[in-house]
């Protein structure tokens, strides 16, 4: 069949099988009224991915979200490991803030809950694979690590795409495409941690932005929820419920987080992860509110700041997983995925690394203490910024990461209404594992990997957010 026959079953297979996205940016009041669906960017084929390192990194997203759990506990490493970027990174300085405020008041619920998605590419340079893995990992997501009910959507519709394309069913392709339970194991990690919370009665606020597209994995996530634990989510707009807002946020005496009359067991952050979510210092109080409060926070103030570049730094460095994983084993197989990272603080150590980076800038990659997409630097970017940076204190708010140099392969893109624009191109795929963990004082209640996530990008374009616009969803081909 002709690729763009495909590519046009594709897009109404996508329509009709809720692969949704807004089609605009859209107020929370126009997402109810007059909701616009369409479909996300995607790829049109699958990926190839060798089933052992699918296996691999599954394995390993245990002793991750352990690791970063017993980060988020030590304040003090955090606050040490972000000393200098706190005294230029004014974002850093005020979740620093929040967590310092924290420790002043006592930690009012003892739950720890966390949501991950660890990200990882396929190394192509034999040089720099190791014996357990070629994968190698980008950052850990700590905060909003969205789309896993929609993306769970996609390898039934890649089953499709390749029926279509070779002509024949081949058993629909279920053992090289399996459909991940991202969903079902969100919800089970939300339900688990409403559990702790000891309220049959509270319900789990999800906290979005005024503007969403992704307005359609939020509501299934809802309604699993709903389905299969009696839980009841409901979508709150970070704008409406700062003080004197149409939903204003308070705490009673008890330390019970409560909005609209209704207490809050669990506060999970769909938004909150960039300074343009914090317009106003209210914003700021309410989130201090938040984390004052009893309500189950997803994430704290502290494992947000764990999801830092700088934290991931730091955890790097010989001697510190050491300190945070407990069994040996854990520590190489966490550590074969690791690249090399470097500071560049204002010493001398830091000037030999931006040294690097200003000569060689196609072999490194700036990342800024951000979360969301949108903030890396590539290629001659890297030499620019540096340059600009190399007498400025700024620059300790960077971290500098070896580059990847990810296996290519061929695929096509597929955007609303461009069908005609549509050709073959080079594309590198990031699999994202996720992660769900519960810990009630020392004991940990769930520790568990809901699913996965893949996401192809074109081979020249260094950032990989998918609602920024930078990525398509994508699904592994698993092979031998």
């Amino acid at each position: 069949m002709d690729v763009r026959e495909v590519a046009l079953k594709a897009q109404y297979y996508a329509l009709s099988h809720g692969i949704l996205v807004q089609e605009t940016l859209m107020t929370e009041a126009e997402n109810s009224s007059q909701p616009r669906p369409s479909f996300p960017r995607f790829a049109l084929f699958p990926s190839p991915l060798p089933r052992h390192e699918l296996a691999f990194l599954k394995s390993i997203q245990p002793q991750i979200s352990e690791l970063y759990d017993n980060v988020s506990r030590d304040h003090d490493f955090l606050k040490t490991a972000l000393k200098r970027v706190a005294e230029t990174d004014e974002f850093t300085r005020r979740l620093v803030d929040v967590l310092e405020t924290v420790d002043r008041e006592g930690v009012s619920n003892e739950t720890s809950f966390s949501l991950l998605r660890s990200d990882y590419m396929l190394e192509s340079r034999p040089e720099a694979w190791n014996s357990l893995t070629k994968m190698k990992q980008t950052e850990v997501n700590t905060i909003a690590a969205s789309n896993g009910c929609l993306s769970e959507r996609f390898p039934e519709l890649h089953r499709y795409t390749v029926s279509l394309r070779d002509g024949i069913r081949e058993d629909n392709y279920e053992k090289e495409l399996p459909t991940p339970p991202n969903g079902r194991g969100i919800a089970e990690g939300l339900a688990a941690a409403w559990k702790q919370y000891g309220s049959n009665s509270a319900v789990i606020v999800m906290l979005v932005g005024n503007r969403e597209l992704n307005v359609y994995d939020t509501y299934q996530l809802g309604a699993e929820l709903w389905l299969n634990h009696g839980v009841k989510m409901v979508r709150v707009v970070f704008d409406d419920v700062i003080l004197g807002g149409s939903r204003e946020a308070k705490l009673r005496e008890d330390k019970a987080l409560v909005i609209d009359g209704q207490e809050v067991a669990v506060t999970y952050f769909r938004t909150g992860y960039t300074p343009e979510h914090y317009p106003s210092e209210k914003h700021w109080d309410v989130r201090s509110l938040f984390e004052r409060s009893r309500s189950i926070q997803c994430p704290s103030v502290a494992l947000h700041l764990t999801g830092t570049k700088k934290v991931q730094q730091e955890l790097g460095k010989p001697g510190v997983l050491e300190k945070f994983l407990r069994s040996a084993d854990a520590v190489e197989r966490v550590r074969a995925t690791f690249l090399n990272m470097y500071s560049l603080d204002q010493t001398p150590k830091g000037d030999e690394a931006a040294a690097k980076g200003i000569a060689e800038p196609m072999n490194y990659v700036l990342k800024p203490q951000r979360e969301g997409g949108g903030s890396n630097m590539y290629f001659d970017e890297v030499r620019k910024k540096l340059i600009e940076l190399q007498d400025s204190d700024e620059r300790s708010a960077y971290t500098m990461q070896e580059r990847i140099f990810p296996l290519v392969t061929t695929n096509y893109l597929v955007c609303s209404g461009k069908l005609d624009d549509m050709k073959p191109e080079g594309v590198v795929n990031e699999m994202g594992i996720y992660g769900a963990f519960v810990r009630t004082h020392d004991e940990v209640i769930l520790n568990s990997v809901p699913g996965y996530y893949m996401r192809a990008k074109p081979v020249d374009m260094g950032e990989g957010g998918l609602l920024m616009g930078y990525a398509a969803c994508a699904s592994p081909w698993l092979h031998q």
